[in-house]
C-alpha cells in the first residue's frame, strides 16, 4: 500500500473492520444466547413433545399479530402526537395573529393620537405666543409672532447658509430677540 491510502482503500479497510466487529458480535450472541436456547428447546421438545409443539405453533402464529399490534400502536401514538402538535401550532398561530392584529391596531391608533396631540401642543404654544406678543407689543406683536414662528418652525436653506457663513451675525440676531 502507498503511504497515503486512497479513498477506496480507506473504505475497504473500514468495511473490513466493521465486518470483523459484526462477526465477533454475532459469534458472541450465538454462543451466549442462540446455542443455549436451541439446546433448551430441543431438551424441552424431547421431554414434552406436545407442549413444545403447541408453544412453537402458537409462537409462529402469534408473531405477525403481535408485530402488527405493536406497529399499529406505535403508528397511532406517533400520529396522534403529530396531529396534536399540528393543532397546537395552528391554535398558537391563530392566537398570536390575533394579538399581533391588536398590537398593530393599538400602534396605528397611537400614531394618529401622537400626531393629533403634537399638532394640538404646537397650536396651543403658537396661540399662547401670539397672545403674549400682541399684548406686550400691540400690532408689532403680530409681525414679531410671524417672524418668531417662521424662525422656529420653518427652516430655510438661505438662513442656514447665512448662519453657517457668519456665526457672529447669527449670535447678534439671537441677542436682539429675533
Amino acid at each position: 500500500m502507498s503511504p497515503n491510502p486512497s479513498a477506496k482503500e480507506q473504505l475497504s479497510a473500514h468495511f473490513d473492520k466493521s465486518a470483523t466487529a459484526v462477526r465477533l458480535y454475532a459469534d458472541q450472541f450465538e454462543e451466549s444466547y442462540g446455542r443455549p436456547a436451541l439446546k433448551t428447546a430441543s431438551s424441552l421438545f424431547d421431554e414434552y413433545p406436545i407442549s413444545s409443539t403447541f408453544i412453537a405453533i402458537f409462537s409462529a402464529l402469534a408473531f405477525f399479530p403481535v408485530l402488527t399490534f405493536l406497529a399499529i400502536s406505535i403508528f397511532t401514538v406517533v400520529s396522534f402526537s403529530f396531529l396534536a402538535l399540528c393543532c397546537a401550532l395552528i391554535a398558537s398561530s391563530a392566537v398570536l395573529l390575533l394579538f399581533f392584529s391588536i398590537l398593530v391596531l393599538i400602534l396605528v391608533a397611537t400614531f394618529f393620537t401622537s400626531g393629533f396631540l403634537t399638532v394640538l401642543a404646537i397650536s396651543t404654544y403658537l396661540a399662547y405666543r401670539f397672545v403674549t406678543l400682541v399684548r406686550s407689543n400691540g400690532r408689532d406683536g403680530v409681525a414679531n409672532w410671524a417672524f418668531e414662528t417662521k424662525d422656529r418652525f420653518i427652516k430655510s436653506k438661505r438662513r442656514e447658509a447665512s448662519d453657517n457663513d457668519s456665526p457672529a451675525m447669527g449670535a447678534d440676531t439671537k441677542q436682539q430677540g429675533f
